[in-house]
């Protein structure tokens, strides 16, 4: 009797401890998935959804096609690592899963990333949270749905 009691236990605070992600493709290309708990509403538009807490902005996640003019996507991305780096932004490299490629941008408490999928060369995908929760968020970058 006492394992049973002990089992229900364990599941009940296995299924407290358990952690719920929504999934976003805002493109055939690209999945990123973001905790639950972080946002209570979002607002989407064509290619673009924003993520709100408590009626005020928490994040975006938005797809950005490659300028007709540019020789490769990634000039493109490198173009557009240059003309962010400023006296107040600093970038860094992003250690994605393979397949894709980008920066990082942080200004403030947020960090903004410019992410490239290596065989969809016609468009970008930036995504911009707290710098405390952008690294799970990017960790979570895929194919799209």
């Amino acid at each position: 009797m006492k394992f049973i009691g002990f089992a229900i236990l364990a599941l009940v605070l296995t299924g407290c401890a358990s952690t719920h992600f929504v999934s976003f493709s805002p493109s055939p290309d690209y999945a990123v998935s973001v905790q639950a708990a972080l946002f209570d509403a979002v607002r989407t538009d064509t290619n673009d959804a924003t993520l709100f807490r408590n009626g005020k902005t928490i994040g975006f996640i938005k797809i950005e096609p490659v300028p007709t003019g540019a020789i490769s996507a990634s000039e493109f991305l490198e173009t557009l690592e240059s003309a962010t780096e400023s006296e107040n932004v600093s970038t860094r490299p992003l250690n994605m899963s393979s397949g894709f490629s980008g920066f990082s941008a942080k200004n403030r408490e947020y960090l903004t990333g410019y992410l490239l999928r290596d065989n969809n060369p016609d468009s970008i995908l930036v995504i911009s949270f707290p710098e405390d929760e952008f690294d799970e968020i990017a960790a979570t970058i895929s194919p799209g749905i």
